[in-house]
């Protein structure tokens, strides 16, 4: 039945990724019904906070957006562009890669690539060489962004289930990593990509399109230097001030993120002592509860069957907090009700669990406002701001692209994500048994999974939701987790991503372009080279960080 129920997710994945659009979602959805209603998998819950978060983000995006001041920041961006050409194989990829990390969205780089690839022409550079490291560029930097969709998708992972289990990962924790480690990345390929190609003044195809007029001779820069300039001056005030309101949001959201102290916290219900017991099987699970209610001890039981850390201490969790645990612990522990109790059989990603009930008291820890929260708050409170102060016509925000790609990667999350976590929960038993070994040997099998599984995808955030609750089930620690994160970028692999296919259209003089062989195409080399150089970093430095 595993491989029925795998081939049902690849075919739904292919079409909805064929399909675009809400065409991947709508299509996780329908897998995930002949999940249910065939093969009789228990869906998980959807994952609601993580699409609450993005469409928080995606709507202050969009009145940015509505406001003007995307068009601002790209008249910036195209002034440094202007005023530095000769170098702009690597100053192109550079404002792409922060427009990307300030605003969470690639599709910003859709207003850079036609100036980068003009500049270049005009100075004479290949623009085949600052275009394809420009898309790869943007599509790194969403796996250092504090706001992107997919970052907020692994930090909802991260900050959630592990941190039941001894590991608490905070925002800083997954910048510290990503951002040096994409960016340094971004350089390593810009490097690379500087030597692609023939220079454009010995390219052969460039100049026959020359010479038959389809394309037009280089012109000098100076004019439209100063048509930006001017574009810069007559920027209105309210664009400005949308720029101001998002860059502090985003700033506020790092700062919340960082340090958890400044967000509100309150008392909430009793703490609970529990201890457990953890086997790998269903059928061990019985055995050790049909022993314990038979009048076994449970801490010596404990000790010899289960697998976690815990069977040193007998099982003992010590005391937790109301909201702290996973949410199948949660409701399990809800009908305890005096010390001795025990649950049912609790199946968790890291096992099948029995929960003892040893004690309560009144909560000693303060519940501290989780960061789903935090983002959701802070972004529609800035979205809120730009519209009041900046005048904003609220139709004009829902016609946005930004907003739009946003709705659309809301509801591709909500599909496929629901149908990948309901299909891995259900085969957990069989998939941590043949693999589990295998990639805690060598974590970077799992960042291949990754890689590929965004190629399927189309979306970052769509992959790291799918496939990163498996990972954590499977013990690869959190550090390691975060390393692998830019792994995610993989679309660049087959040509037909729109800011791909955009940059391909942008570029008069023929240089960017798909091979002959489909696979051989203008952004394979920088994208493999950013992406495998930004997991070898991101390995580095988790080892020396945590």
């Amino acid at each position: 039945m595993f491989w029925l129920e795998f081939v049902v997710v690849l075919v739904a994945i292919f079409v909805g990724a064929r399909l675009g659009g809400i065409g991947l979602g709508v299509l996780g959805g329908l897998g995930l019904a002949v999940l249910t209603f065939v093969f009789h998998l228990q869906p998980t819950a959807p994952p609601i906070d993580v699409m609450l978060m993005i469409a928080a983000v995606v709507t202050a995006a969009g009145v940015l957006q509505a406001a003007g001041g995307l068009d601002y920041l790209v008249s910036l961006a195209e002034r440094i562009l202007r005023s530095n050409p000769d170098r702009i194989t690597f100053l192109g990829p550079m404002v792409t890669y922060f427009f990307t990390l300030f605003a969470g969205t690639g599709h910003v780089a859709y207003s850079v690539l036609p100036v980068i690839a003009e500049v270049a022409r005009e100075t004479g550079v290949r623009p085949e060489r600052p275009m394809s490291i420009a898309v790869i560029a943007s599509q790194q930097a969403i796996t250092a962004s504090p706001i992107a969709a997919a970052t907020v998708a692994l930090l909802g992972l991260l900050g959630g289930s592990t941190a039941k289990f001894g590991f608490n990962v905070e925002l800083i924790d997954i910048l510290k990593v990503c951002i040096p480690a994409t960016f340094f990345g971004v350089l390593i390929a810009a490097f690379v990509s500087n030597k692609l190609g023939k220079d454009l003044d010995k390219d052969p195809q460039y100049q026959q399109r020359l010479k038959d007029g389809t394309v037009p001779p280089p012109r000098a820069t100076s004019s439209d230097t100063a048509k930006v300039n001017e574009a810069i001056r007559n920027t209105p005030a309210s664009a400005k001030i949308a720029v101001a309101l998002f860059l502090m949001g985003t700033v506020l959201v790092v700062l919340f993120g960082s340090f958890p102290q400044l967000r509100p916290e309150w008392s909430v219900g009793n703490d609970t002592r529990l201890s457990h017991i953890v086997l790998r099987s269903e059928a061990e699970a019985k055995q050790a509860l049909a022993q314990v209610k038979s009048g076994g001890n449970f801490s010596e039981i404990a000790r010899q069957c289960s697998i976690d850390a815990t069977a040193a201490t007998g099982g003992d969790l010590g005391w937790q907090a109301k909201g702290k645990m996973l949410p199948e612990f949660e409701k399990a522990c809800a009908k305890l009700k005096k010390p001795g109790d025990l649950t049912e059989i609790v199946k968790t990603p890291f096992g099948f669990h029995i929960v003892k009930f040893d004690d309560k008291r009144p909560a000693q820890n303060k519940e501290t406002m989780g960061m789903p929260h935090v983002i959701e708050i802070v972004m529609l409170t800035v979205a809120a701001l730009m519209l009041l102060l900046c005048r904003v016509k609220v139709s004009k925000v829902a016609e946005g692209s930004v907003f739009i790609a946003g709705v659309q990667a809301v509801i591709a999350i909500f599909g496929i994500a629901w149908m990948g976590d309901t299909f891995f929960q259900g085969n957990m038993e069989l998939l941590s048994g043949s693999i589990k070994g295998m990639v805690t040997t060598a974590p970077w099998l799992f960042a291949f999974a990754l890689f590929v599984l965004s190629i399927l995808l189309y979306s970052q955030a769509a992959t790291v939701r799918a496939l990163m609750p498996l990972g954590i089930s499977l013990g690869i620690p959190a550090p390691f987790l975060i390393a692998m994160f830019p792994a995610v970028n993989g679309y660049f692999f087959i040509p037909n991503y729109p800011t791909v296919v955009a940059a391909i259209n942008f570029d008069r003089t023929g240089t960017t372009g798909i091979g002959r062989y489909v696979l051989n195409h203008s952004f394979m080399i920088p994208g493999l080279v950013a992406t495998f150089s930004s997991i070898g970093i991101g390995f580095v430095l988790a080892k020396l960080m945590f």
